[in-house]
């Protein structure tokens, strides 16, 4: 009768254990602008600002930006959504598309800070990223321009000053991705519209003055309890109900 009601129990109990959710902010572990350049020799690891599209000249600018999910998140932890907050720094009256697309090359950000509006970059330093090296000056890139998947997980259209966000169900399995593979997560690249040239928007970095216009994954999730803890506690408490009944 024991073994029955145990079994029973235990089934109950996996079946209808809650779910708790929450919520969590990350800040981006690392983060880097990719300058068009032909010798690569152009970075800005630690300024201030992030750029994507294309400037008037016209050169490509692409972002980098990266995320660490496993230490913000609990080891349990089932993700419900996901979304990626930027901030604009640069006014501008026009509107474009801004994607992101997963990356799939491990890359670094090095000490580079670039002066002024840090549009045209700054000599590279050691451990940059760079429109050819995915840390300067010994790792490159496989293609130019960073190594990524051709398909978008999310697209925002981004015009003046102010909060943008990028969320869909692909960004949301991005992150599903990396934490069932943490090896993977190199986080994500931010492009522009890049047909035309005057499309590029200057985005606060994680090394911005203003520490609320920083990159922020908004992460919301829930978590099951360990099923082989509840079956445990369970299985216990049905034994312990029935000695009480045999002494009683």
């Amino acid at each position: 009768m024991l073994a029955r009601c145990s079994a029973s129990c235990f089934v109950a109990v996996l079946l209808t254990a809650p779910a708790t959710a929450g919520i969590v902010a990350i800040g981006a572990s690392q983060d880097a602008t990719l300058y068009e350049s032909s010798t690569g020799a152009l970075g800005n690891g630690s300024g201030q600002y992030l750029f994507g599209g294309t400037t008037n000249q016209p050169q490509l600018r692409r972002a980098l930006l990266a995320f660490d999910v496993i230490s913000a998140l609990p080891q349990n932890a089932m993700i419900q959504s996901v979304s990626l907050r930027l901030h604009v720094a640069g006014a501008s009256a026009l509107t474009h598309s801004f994607s992101l697309h997963t990356v799939t090359s491990p890359w670094t950000e090095g000490a580079s800070d670039a002066t002024g509006n840090e549009g045209s970059g700054t000599a590279a330093m050691t451990g940059d990223a760079t429109w050819l090296h995915a840390a300067w000056p010994g790792i490159m890139w496989s293609t130019a321009g960073g190594d990524f998947s051709s398909t978008a997980s999310a697209a925002a259209m981004v015009g003046d000053i102010g909060f943008y966000s990028w969320t869909s169900a692909q960004l949301t399995s991005d992150v599903q991705n990396w934490i069932a593979t943490p090896t993977s997560n190199f986080g994500w690249i931010l492009r522009g519209d890049e047909s035309a040239p005057g499309t590029t928007r200057r985005f606060d970095s994680s090394e911005s003055f203003e520490s609320s216009f920083r990159p922020q994954l908004v992460i919301q999730y829930s978590t099951v309890p360990t099923p082989g803890t509840f079956a445990l506690l369970t299985l216990a408490s049905v034994v312990a109900s029935k000695q009480r009944r045999r002494m009683g």
